[in-house]
C-alpha cells in the first residue's frame, strides 16, 4: 500500500467545482510515478530506459464528491497479473471517507521496440514486496 495527500486545484473540477472522472485517472497514474520514483525510478530513468505505460481499461466509482480546494488522500493498492499491473487506488476526504475507487490497467511499453513488454524485473520486485492482494 502506498499513499499520499493532495488538493482538488481548478483543472480537476467541471462548472460545479466537483472534481472530474478525468481528474481522479490522472492521479491514479501520478502515484504511481511517484511510486516509482521513490524506488529509484524516476521519469527521466524510464525514459534513459526507453519505457512508459500503455493504459488500459479503467473503472470509476464515485461514493462522495471531492470539491474545489479539498483536500484529500489516495491510497493505492497494487497487484501483478497477466504482465499487466492493476492498479487499485481509493480516494479519502478529511473526514477518512471513502469518497471514490478507481481500478486501472496499465502496461509497460517500451518506446525504442514500439511495443507492449512484459514488466521489467527490478521495476516487478517493488510491485512485489508491496503487493496486497
Amino acid at each position: 500500500m502506498f499513499g499520499k495527500n493532495y488538493v482538488v486545484t481548478g483543472d480537476d473540477v467541471n462548472d460545479f467545482m466537483v472534481m472530474e472522472n478525468d481528474a481522479y485517472f490522472s492521479y491514479t497514474l501520478r502515484l504511481l510515478y511517484v511510486f516509482l520514483f521513490n524506488n529509484g525510478f524516476s521519469k527521466e530513468k524510464l525514459n534513459a530506459l526507453h519505457l512508459g505505460f500503455k493504459e488500459g481499461n479503467h473503472r470509476l466509482t464515485c461514493y462522495k464528491n471531492l470539491m474545489f480546494t479539498q483536500p484529500f488522500y489516495i491510497e493505492m493498492n497494487h497487484c501483478y497479473i497477466d504482465d499487466k499491473i492493476m492498479i487499485k487506488s481509493r480516494f479519502f476526504n478529511l473526514k477518512k471517507e471513502c469518497c471514490a475507487e478507481v481500478t486501472k490497467e496499465v502496461e509497460w511499453f517500451d518506446y525504442a521496440r514500439r511495443e507492449v513488454i512484459p514488466t521489467p524485473r527490478k521495476i516487478m520486485k517493488h510491485f512485489n514486496q508491496n503487493a496486497v492482494r
